[in-house]
């Protein structure tokens, strides 16, 4: 889909839009938005950058994507001025434009705009989605002085239901207006919002109050093992700073353990035995990888999510 096509998708006179799920954890899915509930998240967005007619709105991602889809839609609605780039790892290289107000962008393309700061333009504000954020993005994103939030939500959502202002030791997402979060009896995130209705993901998620929250990983990713359950993204989290290669957690079927846990990574430099030790001096017991595999690229989905199956 192009930038047009949305366009004249958003004008007809259907009361959906057309969307497709990332596919991060299965086959990506066809569903229908409705435009209502569009709008309302779109104005929602606004709302909290005050995003209006002055403001000026760039995409770097897809408008096959939902986060690419709501930038233009919260410039219809706002008024606001918005340019679109072809979507790549690295924003901006033919940008020649002005100061821009809000940007949404991929983490990959994040750590692109940091490793050149003498090519992006003016931001007032990033908007970072997707995937969740490394730490040692986080980490940069702070140093820089750079202002930017993450965002959590789905394309079921019609895009995110909450922020976090980026900064290394703010865990906590809060959900924007109208719209309340609490726990399953399996300890997955429920989302409700207003006018709309409930829906059940399997992020497994800590509340702290119906506003406020934080998710410690996916249902569909915990790896048992041992008897105790280990969420990868968790794990990923304390190893981040450590290694400095591209890697992920994930499991193999085990005699002794049912799952053992892996260290799949694109290090060509460091022996096995080097990595599994950093591992140990970071890691609970449980917690660490039994097994190094050598990989030469992180699977991705086509917005950044790790393709952990």
């Amino acid at each position: 889909m192009t930038y047009e096509e949305l366009q004249s998708e958003w004008e007809s006179e259907s009361d959906f839009i057309s969307c497709h799920t990332s596919g991060s954890t299965g086959v990506p899915k066809h569903i229908e938005l409705p435009k209502r509930q569009v709008r309302a998240s779109a104005l929602r967005t606004c709302s909290f950058f005050n995003i209006d007619k002055d403001s000026h709105l760039h995409s770097c991602i897809s408008p096959d994507f939902i986060g690419g889809k709501m930038m233009m839609i919260r410039s219809i609605l706002s008024g606001a001025e918005f340019t679109y780039e072809k979507p790549s790892n690295r924003p901006f290289s033919d940008y020649s434009g002005k100061a821009i107000d809000v940007v949404s962008v991929v983490p990959s393309q994040m750590l692109h705009i940091l490793e050149h700061p003498d090519l992006i333009p003016e931001v007032r504000c990033y908007l970072i989605g997707g995937a969740p954020l490394p730490q040692q993005i986080k980490e940069r994103i702070s140093a820089a002085g750079i202002s930017a939030y993450e965002s959590y939500g789905m394309t079921e959502t019609a895009s995110h239901i909450a922020l976090r202002k980026v900064d290394p030791d703010n865990k906590w997402f809060q959900t924007l207006d109208g719209i309340s979060v609490s726990l399953s009896p399996s300890g997955c995130l429920t989302i409700e919002i207003d006018g709309w209705q409930i829906f059940h993901t399997n992020d497994v998620a800590e509340v702290l109050s119906p506003t406020t929250f934080r998710i410690l990983g996916r249902a569909d990713n915990v790896i048992i093992t041992g008897g105790k359950k280990v969420f990868p993204e968790e794990v990923e989290h304390i190893l981040n700073p450590l290694l400095s290669s591209p890697f992920f957690i994930s499991s193999l079927p085990d005699l002794k353990w049912g799952q053992k846990i892996v260290l799949s990574t694109t290090d060509t430099t460091h022996s096995d035995a080097f990595l599994l030790d950093i591992c140990r001096s970071a890691l609970q017991g449980y917690m660490c990888p039994k097994e190094v595999i050598r990989i030469n690229e992180i699977p991705l989905t086509s917005n950044g999510k790790i393709k952990r199956r």
